[in-house]
């Protein structure tokens, strides 16, 4: 009779174990876990900022260099490079510019905006003579987080 004892004693245990082992795994299936950020959304604000760039160096120069944005940096207008570059952000985006030469540092120019949710930060290099720009746009949706 021992025998039988231990037998229903050992069925009891793997009942248990089975119920833990469900209940386990049903509490861990009703866990809501967010969805990670799209990747959409931060490829897009990135091809906002590339656009603008591509728009101000294919805009050729008024007096002399070899685009607009590379003639407005060369005669210092900074803020005006700037304003190009804002002005050409895609609708419904907004960004901020900073520019620093050769190895000094990166200051804002233009219109300046406090972001609400994520940006993206898109940098170009411009080669203008003996000098080199860098060219930083900080590009988030005007709507706030995405």
């Amino acid at each position: 009779m021992r025998s039988d004892d231990d037998a229903q004693v050992h069925i009891l245990e793997m009942l248990t174990l089975f119920w833990l082992f469900f209940m386990s795994a049903t509490f861990l299936i009703r866990i809501q876990v967010p969805d990670a950020p799209s990747v959409a959304h931060d490829a897009a604000l990135e091809l906002a900022g590339d656009d603008a760039f591509r728009y101000g160096i294919g805009l050729e120069a008024e007096v002399s260099g070899e685009n607009r944005l590379s003639e407005l940096l060369e005669n210092g207008e900074l803020d005006e490079a700037c304003f190009l570059l804002q002005n050409s952000i895609s609708a419904g985006n907004e960004a901020n510019c900073w520019l620093a030469q050769n190895s000094g540092s990166a200051a804002p120019h233009g219109n300046t905006g406090s972001p609400n949710g994520e940006t993206v930060t898109v940098h170009h290099l411009l080669a203008i003579g003996s000098n080199s720009w860098t060219v930083t746009l900080d590009v988030w949706s005007r709507g706030g987080g995405n």
